[in-house]
């Protein structure tokens, strides 16, 4: 069974109603990984849905987090609102009404597009409009209780006269830089003097003042705590360092069950995405988003990445060369449902279908797509004089490779996303272009040998991939030469390289008179 169904079997032994949630810090540009708890819970929530259940998804925008680090994506002046709460930080581009409606529009479109629409919900709204009201009182009444719990569970100490509060400064609007020290009547006291986040310290202003409950926040782990049982959420994926022995899943879940006295959520813990061996974010670099994902290998593809394994699997990738390995991955999948079980223990061949089926936008299709690797080659010899892709040229050459008579919508997006791959992060190796003109290429005898060879043997073979390959090498043997330095003679006749994509795929998308021709240029 796969592990969407298992985890959505489980829920509905529990209850048939559930609220599956997931969150985001709004920080600037989420990247990949950010989406991974959004797509898992959405996974949950549809699979609870097709096992006959309730349930309805939520996407939680921390938005009232402080403003911590200024990320390469907005202005370096941004510097001025670090400690601010970042619902108050104003459009880094003056486009948008606000920091977060700028980073969080595009990121739920870009989740459209794979079929995700999770209901979102503003913290900060949230705090202002009085939702978090009574888990607030709560939880500064409890105060006392919540430090032993975080004591016990973490070994974080708080001082005596601590409360589990964080008001914005009346001014200077930082969150980050505040310490609650009394309250009665719905007021907090508080003095601004400055905090710590990670490893970073932010001064306060030095004011004293007073703000009403709606006027500040929780610490995270009790605010999470408190979420839960506002919400009556019922199953969270989340990242493995929250999950972690007395990491913050824990503490939460005792502040929620002693202190807000709700269950806590069922957890999802899920893998990192990482990439060269560090963990995906603003530390590897430029940050690799879950819209260019989906313009690289399409939505099915893109979802397939996340569904494919268990949450906890290790899930590395890379834009550049990992591309066409994930897309041959998802056509091995694909060519399984559709029944190509060959070679496939059977323990996996239900997950298999099943990853496929999750990973599909707008129910199965009739038969397999083209293969991507097939279309890297097919679309770079059929671009016109702007680099624009001919689409006539790549039918014509899939009537002549595939023996098909029209491009489905799949298979066009599909094109569309492997030109996308090939102008901004295809490695230089893979790139190429035919040569119109025999190029100027240094052959030997024995290069000549073979070729004189193979114009022989391809006369009258079938023009179809595996079997030139097949061709190409038997030839190379025939002529008692290594069969590399035969495939590197055609790479360098048509491409005028030492090297090139699979080479019978590369030949059969070729005119066949144009191919006998050019190795008979070669000969002479």
């Amino acid at each position: 069974m796969h592990w969407v169904d298992v985890y959505a079997e489980k829920l509905l032994k529990l209850s048939d109603s559930h609220l599956v949630q997931s969150g985001t810090g709004i920080s600037g540009q989420p990247h990949l990984g950010s989406a991974s708890d959004i797509i898992y819970a959405d996974g949950i929530h549809k699979a609870i849905i097709e096992q006959g259940g309730k349930s309805r998804a939520i996407w939680i925008m921390d938005d009232m987090d402080g403003f911590r680090k200024v990320p390469g994506q907005v202005p370096k002046d941004f510097k001025q609102y670090l400690g601010l709460p970042a619902a108050d930080l104003p459009c880094p581009d003056g486009c948008c009404g606000s920091f977060v409606e700028h980073f969080t529009r595009p990121f739920l479109k870009n989740l459209e597009r794979i079929d995700i629409r999770p209901e979102a919900i503003s913290v900060a709204s949230m705090y202002k409009d009085g939702k978090y009201d009574e888990v607030i009182r709560t939880a500064l009444e409890k105060a006392e209780e919540i430090k032993t719990i975080l004591y016990e569970v973490s070994g974080s100490k708080k001082a005596d006269d601590w409360l589990p509060f964080f008001p914005v400064c009346e001014k200077c609007g930082k969150v980050l830089t505040t310490q609650a020290y009394a309250y009665e009547n719905d007021k907090v006291q508080y003095r601004c003097s400055g905090g710590v986040a990670g490893k970073t310290n932010f001064p306060g202003c030095g004011h004293e003042g007073e703000v009403g409950i709606r006027d500040g926040k929780l610490p995270w782990r009790v605010e999470w705590a408190a979420r839960w049982s506002h919400l009556g959420v019922t199953c969270e994926p989340m990242g493995k360092d929250l999950g972690a022995a007395g990491g913050t899943y824990e503490s939460s879940k005792i502040i929620c069950e002693r202190v807000f006295g709700s269950q806590a959520p069922m957890p999802v813990p899920y893998e990192w995405i990482v990439i060269g061996g560090k963990r995906l974010g603003k530390s590897v670099g430029r940050i690799l988003t879950i819209g260019e994902m989906i313009d690289i290998v399409t939505p099915e593809i893109t979802k397939y990445f996340f569904f494919r394994s268990q949450p906890t699997s290790h899930k590395e990738i890379d834009f550049e060369f990992a591309i066409p390995k994930l897309a041959e991955d998802y056509e091995n999948s694909e060519r399984v449902f559709f029944g190509d079980t060959d070679n496939v223990p059977e323990k996996e061949i239900d997950d298999i279908k099943r990853s496929y089926e999750i990973s599909q936008m707008n129910g199965v299709p009739e038969a397999p797509g083209n293969a991507y690797s097939h279309l890297v080659s097919i679309i770079q010899t059929n671009l016109d004089l702007e680099g624009e892709i001919d689409w006539n040229g790549v039918l014509t050459t899939l009537k002549r490779t595939d023996n098909i008579d029209q491009m489905d919508e799949r298979s066009k997006a599909k094109g569309i996303a492997v030109k996308e791959w090939l102008d901004g992060h295809a490695p230089e190796n893979v790139k190429f272009s035919i040569q119109k003109d025999m190029p100027e290429v240094e052959l030997s005898e024995d290069d000549r040998k073979f070729l004189t060879a193979l114009s022989s043997a391809i006369s009258d073979i079938e023009w179809e991939a595996s079997q030139i390959h097949d061709t190409i090498y038997e030839t190379s043997q025939t002529c008692e030469l290594k069969a590399g330095q035969c495939f590197k003679a055609l790479y360098k006749i048509f491409l005028g390289k030492n090297r090139g994509p699979k080479l019978g795929f590369l030949l059969a998308s070729q005119d066949r008179k144009f191919v006998e021709r050019r190795i008979e240029q070669a000969i002479e």
